[in-house]
């Protein structure tokens, strides 16, 4: 491939990235969830609302960069990624190798402002991703492209890969889902303060509590068998799940707004 041959390989693939993470957009609301979270060893990025999962997508890594040294490192490049979020990338070092472009097999590049995107492009067009994402760190960005995107509320967006059957729980409204639990009070009143970890990729739908029952958490300041034994845990599936908790009232004071990534919520 000639530097003019990728040049113009380079414009179309930033464009085509463009439509694909604006279809993402449309179908999805990516950009509009207020938090996100990933879980690098199930390879999954999960966009979560008020503690309640909305859209749940499988990832591969591409790259990412340093303020510090200024430099973009491809995914294949760094021992302390799961080999499982890097498989496809090395399609593109491979591809690299073929049209000999060493953007695309040098392990470290100088970085500036667009090489992360202009990778990510790359990628997303020799693999065939449906759209990236841009995870902000402590010290740069995570650059991941999008395999599989699913709304977290349909059947193909249940926990990432679970064993057959596991977790699941047969629900008289939605059928069959995935187990979750809340304590009897949120079942019976959802529209008050609820209290859960914050939702994972490995667990979009956390074990939720009201304010009554915090209370009993922070007697011991961690949930054991003396005070969960007092609890009255509700089995429901996470359609129900979310359909309750989205009914939580979102009245956030100043003093507990969280930054997340490049927002505030």
């Amino acid at each position: 491939m000639t530097p003019d041959e990728y040049e113009q390989f380079r414009h179309d693939a930033v464009h085509a990235l463009t439509d694909l993470n604006e279809d993402c957009n449309r179908r999805y609301g990516i950009t509009t969830w207020p938090r996100w979270d990933y879980d690098l060893d199930a390879g999954n990025l999960v966009f979560s609302d008020g503690g309640v999962p909305k859209v749940i997508v499988s990832i591969q890594v591409v790259g990412t960069t340093s303020n510090t040294s200024h430099t973009w490192m491809w995914a294949w490049a760094n021992e302390s990624l799961p080999p499982g979020i890097t498989e496809e990338v090395r399609e593109v070092q491979q591809f690299g190798v073929t049209e000999g472009l060493s953007r695309l097999t040098e392990p470290q590049l100088t970085d500036d402002e667009f090489l992360g995107w202009e990778m990510t492009a790359i990628m997303a067009r020799i693999v065939g991703a449906k759209g990236a994402y841009r995870c902000p760190g402590d010290n740069g960005f995570m650059y991941v492209v999008y395999k599989d995107i699913y709304e977290a509320n349909s059947e193909a967006g249940a926990l990432p890969k679970p064993a057959p059957d596991e977790g699941k729980v047969a629900c008289a409204t939605h059928g069959p889902g995935q187990q979750t639990f809340v304590c009897e009070h949120l079942v019976l009143d959802p529209k008050q303060e609820w209290f859960s970890d914050e939702p994972r990729a490995a667990k979009p739908w956390p074990d939720a509590w009201c304010a009554k029952c915090d209370e009993l958490y922070q007697e011991r300041g961690e949930w054991d068998d003396e005070n969960s034994s007092r609890l009255k845990i509700k089995l429901v599936c996470h359609q129900c799940y979310q359909s309750l908790r989205e009914q939580e009232p979102q009245t956030p004071s100043p003093s507990a707004l969280l930054r997340v990534g490049d927002r505030e919520f």
